[in-house]
């Protein structure tokens, strides 16, 4: 059924659950795995004048980010899948629909956080925007509710 299956991870305990289905998933549909992660320099540093001091923070998001990604492309691959990955920047729901579409993913996969109320309305939801864009379906796994 599914042949290509995006799966966006962000570090978070509920993007680890949704690779933990998206790697279930592509095992029992014989699967690509494409995994991608997006940094917002932005939700990073603000809109405040480029420093060097922003430079070396967001430097090392992008290495963290990496990392994270390596290992879930190295976590796939010891499993038998084909996977890839992918570090990309911008706004990270417009970055998922783009890297999906560039695999030519027929699946999104992808971790929601639940918020709601004034949380909701301060930090948007990456998962609410990639459902109502995606032109493939997505499924969103629902991470434990905070304390």
């Amino acid at each position: 059924m599914f042949k290509k299956i995006a799966v966006a991870l962000d570090g978070s305990p509920c993007a680890a659950q949704a690779f933990d289905v998206a790697l279930k998933l592509a095992q029992v549909e014989h699967a690509e795995l494409g995994i991608c992660s997006a940094i917002d320099p932005i939700l990073i540093a603000g809109t405040t004048p480029p420093s060097p001091a922003a430079d070396v923070v967001i430097a090392g998001v992008e290495s963290e980010t990496r990392r994270l990604i390596s290992d879930a492309v190295e976590r796939a691959h010891k499993v038998s899948l084909v996977a890839s990955g992918e570090t990309r920047r911008g706004v990270a729901s417009y970055e998922i629909l783009a890297y999906a579409q560039r695999f030519g993913a027929d699946l999104i996969v992808m971790g929601t956080h639940g918020r709601s109320g004034f949380e909701h309305l301060l930090l948007g939801s990456v998962a609410e925007i990639v459902l109502r864009k995606s032109p493939v379906p997505v499924l969103v796994v629902r991470g434990a509710p905070a304390a």
